[in-house]
């Protein structure tokens, strides 16, 4: 049994990012792709309710037309996979979409037309960004037929587009400064596979992201147990805001708990460190954070992000399936917070 055996075991959710974007798809949509990597989550191109001219040049590319055709099935009493996660009041595709067609015969094209106004006015769905003028360029992350967050790019670029993982490093962005847009919050037990550098400049950074919410989480408790490895232990020294964050985390009263290869063991912090060679230390990337009396279920009506990790525990588990790939996800559903931590506790 290996953390990598443990992952296989975890089942992933499906769901798609669909982005509105009027200014200029093409460079963001290959941003998006190349954030979140391959597989577990789809980036495709959507059209705001009032983008009705030029359908027939202007049709949505063909990954958009299935969805608009399970969104069809859905209206005639089809259903979708849902997800294990049971998420309080989405809105269902068909409730801020409508399947628009033009052209007639061999040339007829199908688009999937979204009323975002519509939609930015639904207190159901998690939504970043206070004006409606930012419908112009968003991100709704869709699980089946329902929508279950939006993100403006605008905050989407200032947690993951436009930065590099230089900001967390050096510890130019502190750890409470820290909020996680909607659509990446909502991608917990999504399944995903990033690609490290050379392969992509940016994947990484999303792991780096959730992986600096979870230490924040822990920040905040000033209790409970926080497990993270760092492949090679020296690490910790030679990124500053790295050790930083850990120097506040166990200060603060945190069981903070480090591992990764002995190659330099970081001294003058108050934490246990585990080293070793076996691939559980070598491959895999893991944050844990587990409050005082364990994982346990709370659901998205709970409110924030933060306030579900404190209470229920949250935790990031991802392996170097290859060089430079990363398979892996994070979850705040307690069964998977309590056997990631169980193995680690355990056999690390």
């Amino acid at each position: 049994m290996t953390l990598e055996h443990l992952l296989d075991r975890f089942d992933g959710v499906e769901r798609s990012l669909v982005v509105v974007n009027r200014t200029d798809p093409d460079p963001v949509l290959n941003m998006l792709v190349d954030t979140f990597g391959d597989g577990g989550v789809t980036v495709t191109d959507g059209r705001t309710v009032e983008e009705t001219a030029d359908a027939t040049t202007n049709a949505t590319a063909e990954s958009m037309d299935s969805t608009a055709e399970s969104t069809d099935a859905t209206r005639a009493g089809g259903g979708a996979a849902s997800s294990k996660v049971t998420r309080g009041g989405g809105v269902t595709a068909s409730e801020f979409t409508e399947v628009r067609t033009a052209g007639d015969g061999s040339g007829t094209t199908s688009d999937l037309v979204i009323d975002a106004e519509a939609l930015r006015r639904n207190e159901a769905v998690s939504f970043d960004g206070d004006s409606l003028t930012d419908v112009e360029n968003l991100a709704l992350l869709v699980e089946g037929d329902e929508v279950i967050a939006g993100s403006t790019l605008g905050e989407l670029g200032d947690a993951v587009l436009f930065v590099n993982s230089d900001l967390y490093i050096t510890g130019s962005r502190s750890i409470a400064d820290l909020e996680l847009p909607s659509v990446i919050s909502g991608l917990d037990d999504a399944l995903f596979t990033l690609r490290g550098y050379p392969e992509s400049n940016r994947q990484k950074l999303l792991l780096i992201t959730i992986s600096r919410f979870i230490e924040r989480t822990a920040w905040i408790a000033g209790d409970g147990t926080l497990r993270s490895s760092f492949q090679r232990l020296s690490r910790l020294d030679d990124e500053v805001g790295t050790r930083e964050v850990y120097e506040r985390v166990a200060d603060g009263g945190v069981e903070t708990h480090l591992y990764g290869v002995p190659d330099d063991v970081p001294s003058g912090i108050d934490a246990t460190v585990h080293g070793g060679y076996t691939p559980d230390y070598t491959d895999s990337w893991f944050v844990v954070y587990r409050p005082p009396d364990g994982p346990r279920p709370v659901g998205p009506e709970a409110g924030a992000d933060i306030k579900r990790g404190l209470e229920g525990g949250v935790a990031l588990l991802a392996v170097e399936s290859e060089p430079r790939v990363w398979r892996g996800l994070w979850s705040f559903e307690p069964d998977r917070v309590r056997a990631i931590h169980r193995y680690i506790e355990q056999n690390l």
